[in-house]
């Protein structure tokens, strides 16, 4: 068969025909494994494709309270040690939200909205703080371990567990009543010894204002934003911290969608950034002043080590002209960043409403509006600001609305951080900040602010600055969710396809439910891939592990199981001396599979047997028992047992419903095979359909498979023509054959077989006379 022709075809001349060479076979991956479940962090859309823990740490996150699968994926990187990869699909119950860091434009007005950042995907990961804050409908509404806020819109099951509540009128206002869990309907759990109802009832329990808490402790996504390392005057920079940690640079950024370094291409188009999602909601004109800062605004009064900010602006919209002023009142460091609309009912009177927080309560003009106390017969928000409008020459009327910008500085947020006194006529003098509360700077000793800055002047600031929100979706999760990751049409599995995987070996860690294990074996049936069931922890006895096996999830050649299938290891995120935690030994399983079979280069060596450890291992959820292995063995159930001081995997069969697959090594090496010829003959279709064509396809098959002779795949006890008999001629591709558009293809294999048993035969010799 020729490939191409240089030269004259019909003219007189040198022609040069350049001949298609062989085809051969790439062998595929090994080692590669499957985990369905649910994860810290991680798209919910797409295949996670994971081959170091590093990487799996950035795109999945780290251990979580919720699901096993974080531990089997670090316990098969510990004993893969490099060998193949993770693929991770992340299930949720659809509830889960991404946190949020929103931009504005340096310049002197604090909230000019300019675009806002994302965490990359849903969970708690990317939000240090999340607040919630509202009114008892009645003082019944409360017991000493409950509170019901009555609202059936703002929360998902569970989202605020690990956070605290807080009453306004309870006997101590600071104390924090740890919470246990909250139900979608807004009904709200502490630990069983806290006294909420008997607090409240000793402080002031006509007061019926509660505050809800979450915070991540040291988890959350943060952004730094400085001026462009290339054009400072007309650029800026980003830097993504995770948990503290920096891990993308974006160091020249520009707010013009035509230019080549447009922000949010730049950073929605990166290929390494796992983080964030940016958003540009800008539509005006690009000026240096539309860029982002940290904190940008207008300084008060400045000394020489202490810039206080003004931190809120006022906007009117009166189509009468009206020209109220506004001053705040005393502000506190537990008030939060928000816009507050007044609308006004009447000339005198409007009704204020925060975008965080809700109804505030009745607004009158000259007269201050101030937390905590009653307004307009509603309890206020210690979190929204108080302030005084006043009435100006041109009075105010029905519809008007009166916006007022607070921007606080998040108290200590900025330490460490750099202050710009002066952005405008002192661009590049900067000072460190060794404190700050939610309106004053602290800069190092020695400085002089005044010598840069002064009132009016507007300064910048440089410092990580933390995303808010973020939900994880998890407590609602349903065995319909994990069915999702096993459906044979839409699995985002699927997309392994034509990526010469080989072999991959499923698991959905610590989901124990019959109807998704059932699920993922059918999957791995119809992809022709192996599936890992777990026998519940709770299960520790031979027989009632064998019809766990045989009867609730049913026998099958495209899955395996050994039991134990939990044990005890140490706790990977520490604790006590000597805490143990009990786990699904799934991933461990893989994972040293992964590296026996990269070893051997191919699944033909039995992954079990001395070679086969699971150093994690502590203590088995079956004691000291020994194992029946006289009963699980023929019945396809691998055991954890301890040999010579470790724990190993012993038995190397599947529970297969054909006697011809009994072994686990050669069902899994045919898997193999299948799947990488499946993919490597792309190159033969529409091509001539004659003895050629047969003779290349024969010859692929040939050299690939004197390559898996020569590893030892086939049976090396008989010369390789008769280990592996390849047939692609005239005898099976008859012309009926051709005719249909088809070209057969015969194997017949030897695979290696594995000792089972070592039979030794010993016997006393018969007596004997010497001779000598």
């Amino acid at each position: 068969m020729t490939q191409r022709t240089f030269g004259p075809v019909r003219g007189a001349g040198v022609q040069v025909i350049e001949r298609e060479g062989d085809q051969p076979i790439s062998p595929g991956a090994l080692g590669w494994r499957g985990f369905a479940g649910v994860l810290e962090k991680g798209p919910t859309d797409e295949l996670i494709w994971l081959d170091s823990p590093d990487i799996a740490r950035r795109r999945i996150g780290s251990y979580i309270a919720d699901s096993f699968v974080p531990d089997a994926i670090f316990d098969s990187f510990k004993t893969a040690s490099g060998a193949g990869g993770v693929l991770a699909v992340r299930v949720t119950d659809g509830n889960e939200v991404q946190a949020q860091y929103n931009l504005y434009a340096r310049r002197g007005a604090l909230l000019t909205p300019i675009g806002n950042l994302k965490a990359h995907n849903g969970g708690r990961w990317g939000g240090k703080l999340k607040r919630y804050t509202g009114d008892m409908a009645l003082i019944t509404d409360l017991t000493n371990t409950t509170l019901d806020t009555s609202d059936a819109t703002s929360f998902e099951t569970d989202e605020y567990a690990g956070g605290y509540i807080q009453l306004s009128g309870g006997l101590n206002a600071a104390k924090q009543y740890p919470i246990i869990g909250n139900t979608a309907a807004g009904v709200f759990t502490v630990a069983t010894d806290q006294t909420m109802l008997d607090d409240l009832n000793a402080g002031t329990p006509a007061d019926l204002r509660y505050y809800i808490v979450r915070e991540n402790a040291s988890k959350a996504l943060s952004v730094e934003i400085k001026d462009g390392d290339e054009n400072p005057d007309t650029e800026f920079g980003l830097y993504i911290y995770v948990d503290g940690d920096l891990v993308s640079t974006y160091p020249n950024l520009s707010m013009d969608p035509n230019s080549t370094r447009y922000w949010e291409s730049i950073i929605n188009e990166d290929a390494a950034n796992y983080e964030v999602v940016a958003e540009d909601t800008w539509t005006g004109a690009i000026t240096a002043d539309i860029r982002p800062a940290n904190n940008f605004g207008v300084i008060d009064t400045v000394t020489t080590t202490i810039l206080t900010a003004l931190i809120h602006d006022f906007t009117i919209n009166s189509p009468t002209g009206a020209n109220p002023t506004l001053l705040l009142g005393t502000t506190t460091d537990a008030m939060v960043a928000q816009k507050i609309t007044i609308t006004m009912t009447s000339a005198t009177e409007g009704t204020a409403v925060s975008d965080k927080f809700g109804a505030l309560g009745t607004v009158t003009l000259a007269t201050l509006f101030s937390p905590p106390t009653a307004a307009g017969g509603a309890l206020m928000n210690k979190w929204a600001p108080p302030f005084t409008a006043t009435a100006g020459a041109t009075a105010l009327e029905i519809g008007d609305t009166l916006m007022i910008n607070y921007k606080p500085f998040v108290v200590d947020a900025l330490i460490n951080g750099v202050l710009y006194p002066d952005k405008v006529n002192a661009k590049r003098e900067n000072y460190r900040i060794t404190d700050n509360d939610h309106k004053t700077i602290t800069v190092v000793d020695g400085s002089d602010l005044t010598t840069s800055g002064a009132t009016t002047d507007e300064f910048m600031v440089v410092a990580p600055l933390e995303f808010e929100g973020g939900r994880d979706g998890n407590a609602d999760i349903a065995d319909a969710d994990y069915l999702q990751a096993w459906d044979t049409s839409n699995s985002l599995f699927n997309q392994i396809v034509d990526k010469n995987m080989g072999l991959v070996k499923f698991a959905s860690p610590g989901v124990n439910a019959t109807a998704v294990q059932k699920a993922g074996v059918a999957y791995a049936f119809a992809k022709n891939h192996q599936y890992r069931i777990e026998i519940p922890s709770a299960t520790t006895t031979d027989d009632a592990a064998d019809a766990y096996v045989n009867e609730t999830i049913g026998r099958s050649n495209y899955m395996a199981v050994t039991f134990p299938s939990y044990a005890y290891v140490a706790d990977p995120e520490g604790g006590a001396d000597g805490l143990l935690k009990l786990t699904p030994r799934t991933g461990e399983i893989l994972g040293r599979e992964a590296r026996i079979a990269v070893d051997n280069g191919g699944y033909h060596r039995a992954e079990a047997g001395l070679i086969a450890t699971l150093p994690s291992v502590l203590k088995l959820t079956t004691g000291k028992r020994i194992l029946n292995e006289e009963l699980l063995n023929p019945r396809g159930i691998a055991v954890i047992k301890n040999k010579q001081g470790n724990y190993v995997i012993w038995g190397d069969r599947i529970p297969s419903t054909d006697p011809e697959w009994k072994w686990k090594h050669q069902r899994e090496q045919m898997f193999y095979y299948e799947n990488v010829l499946r993919e490597s003959f792309d190159w033969i279709i529409f091509s001539l359909n004659n003895p050629q064509t047969r003779q290349r396809a024969y010859t692929s098959l040939k050299q690939f498979f004197q390559l898996e002779y020569d590893n030892q795949a086939l049976d090396n006890d008989y010369d390789f023509d008769e280990s592996c008999i390849i047939k692609v001629d005239d005898e099976i591709n008859t012309e009926a054959v051709k005719a249909a558009g088809d070209m057969i293809a015969h194997i017949a294999l030897k695979l290696v077989g594995t000792v089972e048993r070592f039979v030794i035969s010993i016997g006393k010799q018969g007596i004997f006379t010497s001779v000598s």
